[in-house]
């Protein structure tokens, strides 16, 4: 009999002719049966005679994915390393690529007759959400209250809803939109030719709005110096803030009739923008060269206006007669580096109580880092770790190999000794290119499950995975499926998803009789663009049997939501009490 049950689920599992233990389980709708949750399934193969047993020797050790350990500013950083570093159709690259370009956020398509710039849009709304903080009462900064804040005149226009209308779509438990707001000015920079600007996760979102305090092109010198002072920033900070902020983009007549007249208005120009420079789409130094030089568009439509009363920028760089611009335009590579720390300094000027986590730079951890890590287990106990790492050639780094060697760590910690080879096509550039070239290289490892793991070690760096407990995607589904991920209004229709959720847990003694997940669902919030994450919904995971070192959980529940809210939400599940085991899984697997 024993033998007999060995074939009956090795056969099951090499051929994948599990309709033949379907029919014997009675089951009249085979789609049916495959829809249903483990504790269903369990529950009516109960009352079968025996199968309940075949049933865990063939599904228990399906495909699961090797779960990242808890840690949440890693889990940050490694989404936004995803969204910073990889190359994605619809990701943060592909709407400011070219860097001249636009995408009309009511429709998700480009729109570049109107004279507006995406990646310039970014930069003024991280500098309008940062320029109301208060050093002396520790508040505000970059913490997406600028969301609260669009209908304030000192918010005109409508970049800010449409940048953060963009953001949304990425926003989850472990990337706040003001950590977004950040990555958009980042990416703006690095890909427009701009210098490397240190990017950290970790900021939290106000929910309301700040005080106000954005300086407008009406605002006298001394009330600009003021209100940039109260954000920690001296003269010179602030006019290097400001030209580094107007090296590309310009001002539009739509927004300001009172700076840009409106013959600047064109069938390609609708909104009349007149331009900061000649190089409107690139990162650069001429529009502090052009106002020192007294050439091209000498400093922009905020310097050359004939209407003194908002030549605001030729009141704030003259201010210090000139010195500072002076000082920037003495040479283009400078100008980036003090861009560079500018910047940074603003998406880092936080509210108190807020802790940033390490950088996401490839230069200063490493340019070598795992993802899309997944783990199976046979019924005989056997594993096989697969997935890739990413090679980033950055400068100053050797030149990306053609090949890299993984080798285990063991659930123990100590050197498991397997080791594999994994390859690369060194033609195919799978990243963004900020950083330079990025090569991935998929590799599968070998191993026994008494071996177990707890990292893996490559070119002398160690990755920490955990075993320990994590969901098990062949026992999880999300049904009906989402549609392809997208940046458009096309994910925001609402649908009822049927969820399952299946967790393994390693454990040598009595499991506990369930574990609880939480769910994080971004949702909508009265008087912002942007959502709030939500963490109401709760489910408790019940104990459905346990086969070897594993004890395995399941719970279904329902949601009506839209495909945009699945596409950001995520489930922790840990033990009652306990911190959890399972961090930020994002059960609908949203490959943005």
């Amino acid at each position: 009999m024993e033998l007999l049950f060995s074939l009956i689920c090795s056969r099951a599992l090499k051929t994948f002719s599990v309709a033949i233990l379907f029919a014997s389980f009675r089951t009249p709708d085979l789609s049916r049966f495959l829809k249903l949750s483990a504790v269903e399934v369990v529950n009516r193969m109960m009352l079968t005679n025996g199968f309940f047993y075949i049933w865990i020797c063939c599904v228990v050790f399906g495909v699961v994915r090797a779960q990242y350990v808890p840690d949440s500013q890693a889990l940050t950083i490694k989404e936004l390393e995803h969204l910073y570093l990889d190359a994605a159709p619809s990701g943060f690259l592909s709407v400011i690529t070219p860097c001249s370009n636009y995408v009309d956020a009511t429709t998700g398509q480009p729109s570049n007759s109107l004279g507006r710039q995406q990646a310039a849009e970014w930069i003024r709304t991280a500098f309008h959400d940062f320029v109301t903080a208060n050093i002396y009462t520790q508040s505000g900064g970059l913490d997406a209250s600028i969301g609260f804040e669009t209908q304030r005149p000192e918010n005109v226009g409508t970049a800010f809803n449409d940048a953060l209308s963009f953001f949304s779509y990425f926003m989850n438990a472990r990337v706040s939109m003001s950590d977004l707001i950040a990555l958009g000015t980042v990416m703006a920079v690095g890909a427009c030719g701009g210098p490397h600007v240190t990017l950290r996760g970790g900021r939290i979102d106000a929910i309301s709005a700040g005080s106000p305090g954005v300086p407008e092109p009406e605002t006298d010198i001394s009330t600009t110096l003021n209100q940039f002072g109260n954000a920690g920033f001296n003269g010179g900070d602030t006019i290097t803030l400001t030209a580094c902020g107007h090296t590309m983009g310009g001002v539009h007549h739509s927004i300001f009739p009172q700076v840009v007249p409106a013959t600047a208005v064109s069938p390609s120009n609708s909104d009349g923008r007149v331009p900061f420079d000649e190089t409107v789409a690139v990162f650069d130094v001429d529009t502090v060269a052009d106002y020192v030089q007294g050439t091209g568009s000498k400093g922009g439509p905020l310097v050359t206006t004939t209407n003194k009363t908002v030549q605001s920028d030729l009141r704030l760089y003259s201010s210090d007669q000139n010195q500072t611009m002076q000082t920037l335009s003495q040479s283009a590579s400078y100008f980036a580096g003090q861009c560079a720390i500018i910047f940074q300094r603003m998406i880092e000027t936080v509210p108190s109580g807020v802790q940033l986590t390490n950088a996401v730079d490839p230069t200063s951890t490493t340019n070598i880092r795992p993802f899309g890590v997944s783990l199976s287990v046979d019924w005989k106990g056997n594993m096989s770790l697969s997935g890739s790492f990413r090679y980033i050639q950055v400068t100053g780094a050797a030149t990306a190999p053609s090949s890299l060697t993984v080798a285990l760590i063991a659930r123990n910690g100590k050197a498991a000794g397997t080791s594999v080879k994994a390859t690369t096509n060194l033609a195919k550039d799978t990243g963004t290119g900020i950083w330079g070239p990025t090569y991935s290289y998929p590799f599968t490892i070998n191993f026994p499950a008494t071996t177990g793991l707890s990292g893996l070690k490559v070119s002398g760096k160690t990755f920490p995975f955990q075993d320990t407990m994590f969901v098990v995607p062949s026992l999880s589904s999300a049904s009906p499926s989402l549609p392809s991920f997208s940046t458009t209004p096309a994910l925001n229709t609402v649908t009822t998803y049927s969820l399952n959720i299946t967790v393994a847990y390693l454990t040598t003694t009595t499991p506990p009789s369930s574990l609880t997940a939480t769910f994080s669902i971004p949702k909508t919030q009265s008087g912002s663009v942007s959502p709030v994450i939500d963490t109401s919904t709760t489910a408790q995971l019940s104990l459905i049997g346990k086969t070897g070192p594993f004890a395995l959980y399941s719970a279904v529940t329902a949601q009506t939501i839209s495909a945009k809210q699945a596409y950001g939400s995520s489930v922790d599940v840990g033990v009652l009490g306990q911190a959890p085991g399972v961090m930020f899984y994002k059960y609908f697997s949203a490959k943005q």
